[in-house]
């Protein structure tokens, strides 16, 4: 019985995939460079950008190296197996190649189809990527929630409500609900026109503006 791979760390599975992928790329005469490292990181775009992986070309390498990142959203080790296809055909382009005919024309022929910005493997690929990630094992990596608690929103500081003058001369204010309560002002057209109306909530936020 063949005992499965065990990598503890991250690089160490996406350096073994790559490797396992080597002889596809070959099949179809393309020879990976050996300079390429791997990370499960957020691309130069954040946590807010859509793109699922990312390659720096290896002349921004202060060392010559191809650096690959693939969001740390995805622990599907398929999934990431085949965003590690895609950013591997940067590797064998010019920097200045994005996802025009010279990148589709080699992501045909290794498997890859659909829109050339967000790939999917093709179900012939797809098999061959279930198979990888078998021999690979574990991939030792959790999904990183970006919605956390402590991404979440926070609660807004103040609620401002409208108070306007009630004898319809147009005056109108915002204010905080915490000064409405204590008081509202006298319309500053002409004093005649009394306090100014203000629609308050029974529930209205007496939170004072925070001006931090």
């Amino acid at each position: 019985m063949k005992i499965k791979n065990t990598h503890t760390t991250r690089e160490g599975w996406l350096l073994a995939a790559t490797n396992e992928l080597r002889p596809h790329f070959a099949d179809h005469g393309f020879i990976l460079p050996d300079k390429i490292r791997h990370a499960l990181a957020f691309t130069s775009t954040g946590k807010r950008g859509r793109m699922a992986g990312e390659c720096w070309h290896a002349e921004s390498s202060g060392d010559q190296h191809y650096e690959i990142y693939i969001r740390p959203d995805k622990d599907d080790p398929v999934e990431v197996l085949g965003v590690l296809v895609h950013e591997l055909i940067h590797t064998l382009l010019p920097p200045t190649v994005k996802h025009g005919k010279q990148f589709r024309d080699i992501a045909s022929l290794v498997g890859l189809q659909g829109k050339m910005q967000q790939t999917i493997p093709s179900p012939l690929l797809l098999e061959k990527l279930k198979t990888i990630a078998a021999n690979l094992g574990t991939l030792p990596h959790a999904k990183l929630n970006f919605t956390s608690a402590s991404e979440s929103p926070k609660k807004q500081a103040k609620k401002w409500l409208k108070a306007e003058c009630g004898a319809s001369c147009g005056y109108s204010v915002r204010i905080t609900s915490k000064w409405a309560k204590i008081g509202l002002p006298v319309c500053p057209v002409h004093r005649d026109h009394g306090i100014l109306v203000c629609d308050m909530p029974e529930d209205a936020d007496d939170i004072v503006p925070d001006n931090k």
